[in-house]
């Protein structure tokens, strides 16, 4: 099978992937996507970054009733601003950006569209929280006959129970799982 990838970098914002702390594990998740991003760029794979965003008036937030508790908006805002893209991840020059409005940049947004048009049939699979965005959106990559490639390391859980669990029973199903050596050498490989 004749693999045509792109690297999709889901929710690396300063709110959600920036470390808080010298012990927090986003440190190793940042490590390791750094290194498949790099890989990624010198063989000419697409990157391609999401962007959660709200607009102002809040038309189009998610307001389905669930029994576990959503995020409180801030008091002083009236929308979430989850910040700019890392910037020691990127985007660089010829990076993409998707702005997205629920966890799945395959919803109501341009990702498909550049996906037919660079002809990608394959998606490396990186970011933050692996059981929400990251899962939603290989969920629709899987739906859509994209193949899928989780890159371990280079994700984490809204908690690691959380994370544990996708990566053992939800991914094996729609995806490859694969360290970020593994892909950096898969990207080599085959490109």
């Amino acid at each position: 099978m004749d693999e045509k990838a792109a690297v999709l970098a889901i929710d690396f914002q300063e709110a959600i992937a920036r470390p808080r702390s010298a012990k927090d594990p986003r440190h190793g998740v940042l490590t390791a996507s750094q290194a498949v991003i790099r890989q990624a760029r010198l063989r000419s794979v697409p990157v391609i970054f999401t962007k959660t965003v709200s607009r102002s008036d809040r038309k189009g937030i998610l307001t389905a009733v669930t029994d576990r508790e959503k995020r409180q908006m801030s008091t002083t805002s009236v929308h979430w601003d989850f910040g700019e893209i890392l910037p020691e991840l990127g985007p660089a020059t010829y990076d993409i950006v998707i702005c997205k409005f629920q966890w799945s940049p395959f919803y109501a947004t341009s990702l498909e569209m550049f996906l037919q048009r660079l002809e990608v049939n394959t998606l490396l699979l990186m970011g933050i929280p692996t059981n929400l965005a990251v899962e939603s959106t290989a969920r629709d990559a899987y739906d859509r006959n994209y193949h899928c490639i989780a890159v371990t390391d280079a994700m984490m859980g809204t908690t690691p129970e959380e994370h544990h669990f996708s990566m053992t029973y939800v991914y094996p199903r729609i995806s490859r799982l694969m360290t970020s050596t593994a892909a950096i050498a898969w990207l080599a490989a085959k490109n």
